[in-house]
């Protein structure tokens, strides 16, 4: 950490600063709604940690705080329950040997182009109403694009070790699913899945043509492209990525950051992951409806409440939080359940948050204020409060204007957030008690 920089400017103007920087193409790998911007985590990796230091996200999501920390060979650490967000996150920080993967890539496509065998119903992935969202020949095709990924090294001598094998696999597989969205019948314009009128007026007046094996290859070639520019093989940065709910960890397990970077969930706001529902079931992360809606249920800040979690009152140990939780509670006994267990989950994390870190290490989060059943409540000093009780102190607090006009739409469509994020920043200066 540059101690003489930050005395003499103020953390939102070094935020400022970063987004002017040109950012890795490694961010847009994959279609991800929510996802933190990369300035954040530079920002905070380049003041508060040097080189070799660990870096830990609790809600890594698609991966923008480990790639942003390998960039800057530093460690990174993340943890997140989405198991499509954890294959995005392990793909875009996995080097590869770019030469030979190009090689690799042509092979593929010719594979792919050769395949005249028919698709069989057992090769067809269990899908939600999958008629309604591919058309017969789009699921031909990407069950053949599959089929090959599936089949490729089995045909094909590439003197790689078995676990470059995989890697490749991976990469290939996480192309397939980049563009699952483009070539499916919901609407790229939309944030949540669904057959639009325009699409269907496009469909029925002809004018939509899916190229799905064009598509595949362009994808193919462009994330190519994107890793032969941001290579990792120079770097000695170690990522560790769990596929683990942040509330029930065993952090001594892993190796204490110097520093968390991360954007925790919403209040009752974005579905995240309905967002990649179809990514989910074509890719085969989930075999079910029940699972879906298992997966669904274990995100903090869901709304999925059952009526029988919500016919007794969820409070919390924070007398403030709790007038917020009755007062939601009596126009909507739902909503206010919600915002109560919100808080509950969010106090496990900070726990857990306070373990992962050494001792001075910092928090750097982007958090928003929520509207619910139009009471406001002010997230970020709600969880600066909790995270007061647990070992920290609050080093800044700023506002963070927010410019992705379709992430506005999602989150409001659930629970009326305000148009500005803010930038929390904590400093671990006690070991939490109880903790």
């Amino acid at each position: 950490m540059s101690q003489t920089f930050n005395q003499l400017y103020s953390l939102k103007y070094l935020l400022e600063i970063e987004k002017a920087g040109k950012r890795s193409s490694l961010h847009s790998f994959h279609r991800y709604f929510g996802k933190l911007i990369p300035a954040i985590p530079a920002f905070a990796i380049k003041n508060f940690t040097r080189e070799g230091d660990w870096v830990c996200d609790p809600f890594a999501g698609s991966g923008t705080t480990l790639v942003e920390a390998k960039l800057n060979n530093r460690n990174a650490l993340g943890f997140e329950i989405n198991p499509i967000s954890c294959f995005i996150s392990k793909v875009k920080t996995t080097a590869l040997d770019t030469n030979k993967l190009e090689e690799l890539n042509e092979m593929l496509l010719q594979d792919i182009q050769a395949d005249n065998h028919p698709v069989r119903e057992e090769e067809l992935p269990y899908c939600v109403n999958r008629q309604h969202w591919f058309k017969p020949f789009v699921q031909e095709k990407l069950v053949k694009i599959k089929r090959n990924i599936d089949m490729f090294f089995c045909r094909h001598a590439s003197g790689l070790s078995g676990k470059e094998q995989k890697d490749i696999a991976d990469f290939y597989k996480l192309v397939l699913s980049s563009i699952i969205r483009n070539v499916s019948n919901a609407d790229t314009q939309h944030v949540f899945p669904g057959y639009s009128k325009r699409l269907r007026r496009l469909d029925e007046e002809g004018k939509r043509e899916i190229k799905v094996l064009n598509s595949f290859k362009n994808a193919l070639y462009k994330k190519t492209r994107a890793l032969k520019e941001y290579n990792f093989r120079n770097l000695n940065a170690q990522i560790i990525i769990e596929n683990s709910d942040s509330r029930f960890l065993e952090a001594e397990k892993y190796p204490k950051a110097e520093l968390i970077v991360t954007n925790p969930p919403y209040i009752s706001s974005i579905r995240y992951i309905e967002t990649l529902k179809l990514e989910l079931y074509w890719m085969e992360f989930i075999f079910s409806g029940a699972e879906y809606k298992s997966l669904e249920k274990k995100m903090i800040g869901n709304d999925r409440l059952d009526r029988k979690d919500y016919a007794v009152r969820v409070l919390t140990p924070y007398e403030r939080i709790n007038k917020i939780v009755e007062g939601v509670y009596h126009l909507d006994a739902k909503s206010g359940n919600v915002v109560g267990r919100y808080f509950n989950e969010m106090t496990d994390v900070i726990k857990n948050m306070n373990k992962l870190l050494k001792p001075r290490g910092h928090v750097v989060m982007k958090i928003s204020d929520s509207k619910v059943k139009k009471v406001k409540i002010e997230t970020g000093l709600l969880l600066t409060e909790i995270a007061g009780r647990f070992g920290f102190k609050a080093v800044d607090f700023f506002i963070d204007k927010i410019k992705n006009r379709s992430l506005l739409t999602a989150r409001n469509t659930y629970s009326d957030i305000i148009t500005h994020d803010y930038i929390v920043v904590w400093q671990k200066v006690e070991e939490a008690d109880g903790v």
